[in-house]
């Protein structure tokens, strides 16, 4: 069966939960986590190096706990039978996990109960996302592939905005001067407690208007049933896990995103700290959340320009590299940014137009990102599967720049130059971020067109 080109209603209802997903997780590591450490490692200078190192060793734990949930889920909704589809009981029971999570972090007293609340909300995270990011390609025909990444990117991005601004608004009151143990255990809880109910919301609209297909049995070939279960074994993991690698695009975009991921959480994780510690901002919650509140309005800007051209684009990978490089030479600038000598305003004149070239970079990226990587997967049979060995990508930057993170906090520490530290940290992304856009020049475009036949008998009993 072809797959229908789909109204802007139905992209909107089935892209729709990338706006909840976001809202909830955008400002989580830039803003909420580093701000609730407070509570957990005190410190006379905000951003110390043991705030630092705390901060990258929690969030690489909490990745690790999540890190082969994409796989898993991935690989398992394929061919997971039944009346309510393949993908929605993963999103169900992905946003179960969120909303588990949502007490133990709302009434969390000690660092325990806080890493368990933000490990369910990571498995939850990980176990919704792989089986949602599958509708897309199950749903959108290839002509409309830069369309949907348009909304992805746009829904992503419009999220990330409600997150930065609800952190801004709840946490804005915390400073160097006043860091009131109440007020983040309040407002901290009351920001878990909005965006998991955004979440809720989302999965029910997504569950109500994107319905399910069941699963269609298929018969299996005579050579196949006479083959043995370590020879069965043998070709499902080659054929599941080993030949993805051999694909020239799959792996060639697989390594420009993940190097641009890793960048993006090292710059992330560690900005609040850096704005604290190096810059010595007073308010340096309020900076963080309005610095990204700019970069996510340029994202907007070029989010919707790209999203809109790049159906009509011979090729996308020359917009991932100058996306990636007008983002490297931003993150460069926060490594020569003086510590001492700029005033409040003129660091504010000098840092919001840094938010919003990194922004128009990020949403270019965005906004041609997706229909880059589902133009690179090896086959649209096994979409589910190849999605979570796809969300590698992003699993495994998320576990590793914290620990990098930590270890150059560390180092630098021992010869007490943490303000050093920082900006060797943002200098890391930079260069990362250089090596994403020589990487994505690799890409041989133009390729997808061979599976259109596989596509049309891969949307026969998926979800529509």
């Amino acid at each position: 069966m072809k797959a229908t080109r789909l109204s802007i209603f139905q992209q909107l209802a089935l892209n729709f939960l990338w706006f909840p997903t976001n809202a909830l997780n955008g400002a989580l590591l830039p803003v909420v986590v580093p701000t609730q450490i407070l509570l957990f490692v005190p410190s006379s200078q905000v951003g110390s190096a043991a705030q630092g190192t705390f901060l990258g060793w929690l969030t690489a734990v909490v990745s690790f706990v999540a890190l082969f949930m994409p796989l898993l889920v991935g690989s398992l909704s394929d061919r997971t039978p039944g009346r309510f589809g393949r993908r929605h009981p993963y999103i169900v029971a992905g946003s179960a996990l969120l909303v588990f999570s949502t007490p133990l972090l709302v009434i969390s007293s000690n660092i325990l109960m806080f890493l368990f609340g933000l490990a369910f909300l990571y498995l939850g995270l990980n176990t919704m996302t792989p089986a949602y990011q599958s509708l897309v390609p199950d749903r959108v025909p290839e002509k409309q592939r830069g369309e949907a990444s348009g909304f992805v990117g746009a829904l992503t991005i419009l999220g990330n905005m409600v997150s930065f601004g609800l952190a801004a608004w709840l946490l804005g009151g915390v400073s160097q001067r006043s860091a009131s143990s109440n007020l983040i255990r309040h407002n901290a809880g009351v920001f878990y407690i909005i965006t998991t109910g955004l979440m809720v919301v989302g999965v029910l609209i997504t569950v109500l208007s994107v319905h399910p297909t069941p699963l269609k049995p298929q018969l299996r070939p005579p050579s196949q049933s006479r083959e043995s279960r370590r020879e069965k074994f043998r070709r499902w993991f080659v054929q599941s896990w080993v030949d993805p690698w051999r694909k020239h695009n799959f792996t060639t975009v697989f390594l420009t995103r993940a190097s641009i991921m890793l960048a993006l959480n090292l710059f992330m994780i560690f900005i609040e700290y850096y704005f604290a510690h190096v810059q010595h901002v007073a308010n340096f919650v309020t900076t963080t959340a309005i610095v990204a509140v700019f970069a996510l309005g340029g994202g907007v800007v070029s989010g919707l320009v790209f999203g809109i051209l790049s159906d009509r684009l011979k090729r996308r990978a020359p917009v991932v590299s100058a996306a990636a490089i007008l983002m490297s030479f931003t993150a460069l600038a926060f490594v020569v940014l003086p510590s001492n000598g700029v005033n409040a305003s003129n660091l504010n004149f000098i840092l919001w137009p840094l938010g919003v070239c990194f922004g128009l970079g990020h949403g270019a990226f965005s906004s041609v990102d997706w229909a880059l990587s589902i133009d690179a997967l090896p086959s649209l049979k096994h979409v589910g599967k190849d999605l979570g060995l796809w969300s590698a990508s992003m699993t495994i930057p998320s576990l590793t720049a914290p620990l990098l993170g930590g270890i150059v906090l560390t180092v630098t520490n021992t010869y007490h130059m943490v303000d050093v530290g920082y900006r060797l940290i943002f200098l890391l992304a930079s260069l990362f971020l250089i090596l994403a856009a020589i990487y994505v020049l690799f890409v041989r475009e133009g390729q997808s067109a061979k599976r259109q036949s596989e596509h049309g008998e891969s949307t026969k009993g998926m979800d529509a």
